[in-house]
Order: structure tokens, then sequence, then C-alpha cells
């Protein structure tokens, strides 16, 4: 649909007093010049408008890690015969991206068959789900007379993951990582790659077991069997209530949370264990226990997409996560604790059934020193309450890390208080 200007508003309405004043006058010349501005809006009307275009986007990458860069390359084509005239395109980008270079508008004027390129860079300093497009297209012609906008619907979906520390050094020289001894080779059979036994064959078998020297050599039918490998299961429940909001959007319970997870995870999924993650706000999510690289994207997936809200104790959690644990399975807590009267019994509750439970506990009260000013008095009695529940914790047998905000990850496990 073509917009008018206010240049071809007073152009036609100029063209119009000038026929109506030349008929009151009859003066012809003002009629002809009347009628010649009106006249050629008529004809920059019939010509306006852009041809169809051929917008084409590319990532160097859809899945990158906070604080990452991705450069964004497109490509707009006039594959009609007309030319476009003057055309401003503009690239849409989510407010939470910051463009590092380049810039997302270009001007162009492309004629039949020709192409032209726009490449920038935008950084990504939150996590999230986000969407790089539509394209806006705003159309001008040469004499200003008239605009018309358009939208190419070409979207580009970017996984924005939480950051992913190396936190191993510090698990080797806290007590964390003693429990785990990555995968194991059990003396049973099973799915497993080490040799075990040969047996007869049974229907069902597959025939890629099928030993084919020894029926070479006996006349019968027999199988290998392979060593059964198992791996540990950790277990990580990640608090995403509403109260996990407090502090900076850069700096609060639920980013540094999503920082400890993602480690803290890829820790254990590198040594081989299998790690099940459970989040729990508005309402609980969970992840089974799976080893390897499909289950680290699955994990930092999910992540992305956890936002701040609900307010679901932990010990409805674990009613209903312990029947399916493994006995003595570790299990980490990520939580800043505030807010949750059943935290007490829910550790306990693990802890009967034989769990090591390790609480990694952000800490609030420094975070909302961030954004709001607290009497002295007031943060030292917090303060002295938080450390009484985290002793209450850690009587209870779980390993506590009061982890606060100007403190790296790494440095806060090596502060771990054992149970």
């Amino acid at each position: 649909m073509n917009l008018w200007t206010r240049k071809a508003t007073m152009m036609i309405v100029g063209g119009v007093s000038l026929i109506l004043v030349g008929m009151m006058v009859s003066h012809f010349h003002l009629m002809i010049l009347g009628m010649l501005m009106v006249s050629i809006l008529v004809m920059a009307s019939w010509i306006s408008g852009f041809p169809r275009l051929v917008v084409e986007r590319e990532l160097s990458e859809e899945n990158v890690y906070k604080g990452d860069d991705i450069t964004v390359t497109l490509r707009i084509k006039n594959p009609s015969r007309r030319r476009t005239q003057i055309l401003d395109i503009y690239d849409n980008v989510p407010h939470e991206m910051k463009i590092r270079r380049g810039i997302n508008l270009i001007r162009a004027n492309l004629g039949p068959g020709q192409s032209t390129t726009l490449r920038y860079t935008v950084r990504c300093p939150l996590r999230g789900h986000y969407s790089i497009g539509p394209t806006s297209l705003r159309y001008r012609d040469v004499f200003g007379l008239f605009t018309d906008e358009g939208v190419a619907d070409t979207r580009s979906d970017v996984i924005v993951f939480p950051q992913v520390r190396d936190i191993e050094d510090a698990l080797l020289r806290s007590n964390v990582p003693k429990m785990y001894t990555g995968a194991t080779t059990l003396r049973t059979p099973g799915q497993g790659t080490e040799f075990y036994s040969l047996r007869e064959y049974m229907p069902g078998d597959s025939f890629r077991s099928i030993n084919w020297k020894a029926f070479a050599r006996t006349g019968d039918l027999m199988v290998n069997e392979k060593v059964r490998d198992a791996v540990t299961d950790v277990h990580i429940l990640f608090d995403t209530r509403d109260i996990s909001r407090i502090g900076t959007v850069l700096k609060n319970p639920l980013e540094m949370g999503a920082v400890a997870t993602a480690s803290v995870s890829n820790h254990f999924i590198r040594r081989r264990d299998a790690v099940s993650l459970t989040t729990y706000g508005r309402r609980m999510d969970h992840l089974p226990a799976e080893a390897g690289d499909k289950q680290q994207y699955k994990i930092l997936s999910l992540l992305a997409g956890v936002s701040a809200g609900g307010s679901m104790p932990l010990q409805a959690v674990t009613n209903a996560l312990i029947p399916r644990m493994n006995r003595g399975s570790p299990v980490f807590v990520i939580s800043s604790l505030e807010g949750d009267g059943t935290t007490l019994p829910a550790i306990r509750a693990l802890s009967s059934h034989g769990h090591t439970v390790y609480v990694l506990s952000p800490n609030s009260i420094d975070l909302e020193r961030l954004v709001s000013r607290i009497p002295r008095m007031a943060y030292e009695v917090l303060k002295m309450e938080r450390q009484n529940r985290l002793m209450s914790l850690n009587g209870y047998g779980a390993n506590v890390i009061d982890w606060v905000p100007d403190i790296d990850l790494a440095q806060a496990l090596l502060q771990v208080k054992k149970g």
C-alpha cells in the first residue's frame, strides 16, 4: 500500500488549488500548471512500489554461549525486471543482543537481477531463545512522493546457552569428585564393549553378535557376550522460583545457578557419568539421567529457556524424585534457599536414603545489596540467619557451599563445608 509523503500532499493540494483558481479567474496557464502537477503525481503513483525481493539470512552460529558473538549475513536479491529505486533495508535484532560491528540497516537501489549484502556482528549477553528477523523494507520513489513498507518474514532462531566454567581443578582439589569414578566396568554380561564370554545362540540375538569363527570350529551358533558398562548417576536440582530473580539482570541466583548447573553437568558428562537435571519453580521439569554429548545439549537447551517464577517447594520435588533415584547417588541442590521452609526436611530425606547431598547456594543477601540499600544492622541480622540455615543443612549431612557473587564458581567449590 502506497503512503503519501508530505511533499505529495502539498503537491496535490497545490495542483487542485491552481486548477480551481485558474477556473475562477479564467487563467489557463494556472490551470495547465495545476493539471501538470496532478498528472505527475498520478504517474508517480502508477510506477511506485518495490518489486518482489528474495531475502536470505545466514548465521555464523545458531547455538552460542552467553557472551559470544554471531555474524549475520543478509543477502537481498531483485529477481524481477523492475528497479527498486530507493530501498531501505532494516534487519530486526532482539533488544537483548548488542551490535558490535557493522550496522543492520542499508540503503540500496537494485536494478533487475542485482543483489546486495548486509553483514554485521551481534553479541549475546543474555542466555535464552531468540529470533533474528524479520527484515523490514521501506520503498521511496525518486521524487520522494510515495513510500511503501513491507516485511520479508525470514527469521533465524538462536539459542544462547549459559556459560560453562572449567571447574575440574576445583573439584579435584575439593572432596566433591571423590564419590565418582566415571564409567566403571562391572564383571557381569550386558551392553558394553569389552569381551566377556561365549554362549549358545538364542532366538532374538543379533546376528552381529554371532562369533563366526566359533561356528566354523564347532558347527554350533555361538554369540559374543560383552561386559556391561555402568556409570554413576549424578542428580542436579535447580531452583528457578520467583525469588531467584533477586539482584541485577546479569547477577542473580537464577543466572548464577544456570552457570553452576551447566558447569557441573559438563564436568561429569565429560567423565562419562550419567547426569539428570530437574528444575522447579512454576512447575517441575525433569530430564532423566543419561550420558554423552546429546544429554549435555538437552541440559543446555533447557537452561537457556528457564525463567524465574512460581514457588514450588523443594520437598515436593524430592518426594517425587527419591523413588526414582538410585540409592546412594550424589545430588546437587542449586538454590538460594530463601523463602522455602521445606529445605531442611527435603535434605534430611535425601540423606536418609543414602544420597550424598551438595548444596550450592548463591548468596541472595549480597545479591540484593547490588540493587537496593540494606541498613547495616538489618544486613548483619539477615546474614546471621542465613549462616544458621546453612549450618542446619550441614548438620543434616549436606555439604554446603555459600557462593557470594564476587567469587568465581571454581573458588566457591573449594570452600565446601563437609557435613
